[in-house]
């Protein structure tokens, strides 16, 4: 755009202008709710009819007339598609049993079909079709498309001041709700036109390019062209009295146009924000690559509902917040480029999106940076379990686990970033994405892993076992003592969940005195490990993982030597201690802790009486090293305590 810079100033100048727009726990948990629409009805999760994976879709004319104004859709899909199969007598479609199938037409002929229980489409063709032969079909029907119980579905009608609307969110399993489809995550159309016929009054927003307006009668007729592979749940529209205008954003490969379809009570806030999104672009197209759609457009249609949704060149959005427009966009790169192949896999869409945000706010709203990691990190240390690798396909809160699949999986590639380094990173991801297998097609984890180990030269089977398959986090506890110039580290680790006995990462230890600082990585192998590092300052402060690459909690860093500065008004005898402790002080004694070298307390004693000395049965402890905290009537000390 021409006032990219003039943008820039804005960003660095007044963040928090920016950021008054961004995603609050509420947007979020629309995005959530949004993007788990096409669940919420199905007790048997239709993952796509298993005999559609014998035929390869080519092409797709996808016609529908639809009235905001009435909840019901008609339409006529036309397939092309290639048999893969020889013996290929009949073929399949995903289709609710709440949609009317009036006629299949072949060759002008109309064919037999069946809808089969659990949303499948039958239909028998007149004879067996040759092995890898191009061929169509055309599916006629219409309906009401089945309504969740929870108001919820993927064929929605709405309003917004008094104006009606209807759209479409499909993902993941809903595409079938209001077309015939092939629902699956192996099998991209390799190109769609989307004709949408409505009464004049309204228009049409949908996907690719918008080639033609035809107008018959009282109704319009929007064709929209998509010269790209897409999946099922991907396709969508929105039809109502959208107001149109067009931002350009400048990239690396050329224009761009991006066309916002708004309400017309919202266009003039829209309009003034909607730029804002170029350096999001801009940022992205230098990390990871050409944005993938670059022939067509980019575009945002506003519907009624919290949250949005990565349609394919076409985001649904409720709003555009910083936040929002970030990670709707990011999508066009993961999720739509490169979509994972399987539902259990869904991070590789919502981890990178989320992540993607997240580095906006780097970039952009510095000021912010550290909050939305701290956030992120909290929400995904709430509790002690869960996995990146979804477990659970058919229930909806476990795909779209904002704490998992979301968070996680961004800070899994947090992690990934900090431990290959950020030019071995980035450049394994863009590897990824320009995988010509992978590029406009379907993805697993491990093809990801692949190319990260490939440029960075590291096996990382051990980390996607511990941050990917494991569930939960770990604590550390170091305890740290400087000699001179020599530092030394004992670094202890505890897990949340057992299903990770130990995860290995590389940790930053920040220390810092006299004026002078430095960072110290150390390879974290096991727990109990120690090590050493020269420091040529005297070290009053020590801090672990200060830029919150790891995800972690419940930190503890004990200085031995402040431990040993003692009161001489409290002393402990004998030590090394076998079965008792004796503790004295001239003061009075108020409470004995003993702590395990991990920080777990052991024993806690309390005196009730004002004594000077006390004898503590410490028996039961494993022999070892041990902290002993000792509370008096004025002062807390500390005391190394070994026990044999």
């Amino acid at each position: 755009m021409k006032n990219a810079a003039l943008l820039l100033v804005i960003f660095f100048f007044f963040p928090n202008t920016i950021f008054s727009q961004t995603f609050s726990e509420q947007d979020f948990d629309n995005l959530l709710l949004n993007e788990s629409k096409g669940f919420s009805k199905y007790k048997h999760i239709n993952k796509g009819v298993p005999q559609a994976s014998n035929y390869d879709l080519k092409f797709a004319k996808l016609e529908w007339e639809v009235n905001p104004e009435i909840y019901y859709i008609k339409g006529k899909i036309t397939f092309h598609f290639i048999p893969l199969i020889t013996n290929f007598n009949d073929i399949y479609f995903d289709c609710s049993n709440a949609l009317t199938i009036d006629s299949v037409v072949y060759n002008s002929n109309t064919l037999s079909f069946n809808q089969l229980s659990g949303n499948i489409l039958q239909i028998a063709l007149p004879a067996t079709l040759p092995l890898n032969t191009l061929d169509s079909i055309t599916v006629f029907y219409q309906g009401a498309p089945v309504v969740s119980p929870n108001g919820f579905g993927s064929f929605e009608q709405g309003s917004h001041n008094n104006d009606s609307i209807i759209w479409t969110l499909s993902e993941p399993y809903g595409a079938l709700d209001w077309w015939p489809c092939k629902q699956d995550l192996t099998d991209k159309i390799d190109s769609i036109s989307v004709l949408i016929t409505t009464p004049s009054q309204y228009r049409a927003a949908s996907h690719g390019l918008l080639v033609a307006e035809t107008i018959v009668g009282s109704s319009t007729t929007y064709h929209w062209k998509h010269n790209y592979p897409i999946a099922a749940y991907l396709i969508s529209l929105t039809v109502t009295n959208f107001s149109v205008y067009v931002d350009t954003v400048t990239l690396s490969t050329g224009l761009l146009p991006v066309v916002n379809y708004v309400f017309p009570e919202d266009s003039l806030s829209w309009a003034s924000t909607t730029p804002s999104i170029e350096p999001m672009f801009q940022l992205f197209d230098t990390l990871f690559g050409a944005y993938p759609f670059m022939n067509e457009k980019y575009g945002h249609a506003q519907y009624a509902r919290g949250g949005g949704m990565e349609h394919q060149t076409m985001s649904s959005m409720n709003n555009v917040s910083f936040s929002l427009m970030a990670h709707e966009l990011a999508h066009q790169w993961f999720g739509n480029k490169v979509t994972c192949g399987s539902w259990e896999e869904i991070w590789l869409n919502e981890g990178f999106a989320t992540y993607l945000t997240g580095l906006a706010h780097k970039h952009f709203a510095p000021t912010f940076w550290w909050a939305w990691r701290q956030q992120t990190l909290d929400n995904i240390v709430s509790l002690p379990d869960g996995s990146v690798f979804n477990t659970d396909t058919s229930d909806v809160s476990r795909t779209f686990s904002g704490r998992l699949t979301y968070r996680k999986g961004a800070y899994l590639l947090r992690m990934l970033e900090w431990k290959l380094g950020e030019n071995n990173f980035f450049q394994g991801v863009r590897n990824y994405l320009d995988d010509p297998n992978l590029a406009y097609n379907y993805a697993k984890t491990s093809d990801l892993k692949t190319h990260l180990e490939t440029v960075s030269g590291q096996n990382l089977t051990e980390f996607f076992n511990d941050w990917y398959f494991g569930e939960g986090h770990p604590s550390y506890q170091i305890s740290w003592s400087q000699t001179g110039n020599s530092v030394a580290f004992n670094v202890n680790q505890t897990q949340s969940h057992p299903s990770v006995s130990f995860f290995e990462m590389p940790i930053p230890i920040y220390v810092k005195g006299q004026g002078q600082d430095t960072t110290f990585v150390f390879e974290h192998q096991f727990s109990g490990q120690q090590f050493t590092a020269s420091v040529p300052f005297a070290i009053d402060s020590v801090f672990f993982d200060p830029e919150l690459w790891l995800i972690s909690s419940n930190t503890l860093i004990t200085s031995i030597e402040k431990i040993e500065q003692v009161s001489p008004k409290v002393t402990v005898y004998p030590n090394p201690a076998f079965s008792t402790l004796n503790v004295s002080t001239n003061e009075y004694l108020k409470e004995i802790t003993v702590f395990n070298i991990e920080g777990k307390q052991e024993i806690q004693t309390t005196l009730l009486f004002e004594i000077n000395n006390y004898e503590l049965d410490i028996s039961q402890l494993a022999a070892g090293n041990y902290i002993v905290e000792i509370r008096t009537n004025t002062t807390t000390v500390k005391k190394k305590l070994t026990k044999r």
